[in-house]
């Protein structure tokens, strides 16, 4: 039986207002790793319900590393969140234990569309309307 998918891309704005936010975090002791896996769904949580927040998609890299991709109205909505209460407990637990977290993370603004299939996810959330 052959299966037939809906690929599609859309067709982004001129000049996109969203962006797509990269976040990682790496347990480097074992304190970061408890603290790590105790705030992760958490985390995940309160950045999906904060205003601006489109989607949150997560992995686990492996058992001390863990990734969260973001997508975001605008840089603005992510400037917001940086100062909010939610990202300001996240940093506590660096300020007291500099040595057990790496962190990383990256912001991208699209320049061009990629690929999806059924349901609308990440960009294409943003800009379903527009498939092409």
């Amino acid at each position: 039986m052959e299966r037939i998918y809906s690929i599609y891309q859309i067709s982004l704005p001129e000049h996109p207002q969203a962006v797509v936010f990269i976040n990682g975090f790496l347990a480097r002791d074992r304190a970061g790793f408890f603290w790590m896996w105790k705030n992760l769904l958490w985390i995940r949580s309160a950045t999906a319900t904060s205003t601006g927040c489109v989607q949150v998609k997560a992995g686990i890299c492996g058992a001390n590393e863990v990734i969260m991709v973001s997508y975001w109205l605008s840089q603005q909505d992510l400037k917001q969140f940086f100062r909010g209460e939610p990202h300001r407990q996240m940093m506590q637990f660096v300020m007291k234990n500099p040595n057990s977290l790496c962190l990383y993370n990256e912001t991208y603004q699209p320049s061009y569309s990629g690929k999806y299939s059924h349901e609308p996810q990440g960009m294409a959330m943003f800009y379903a309307n527009l498939a092409k």
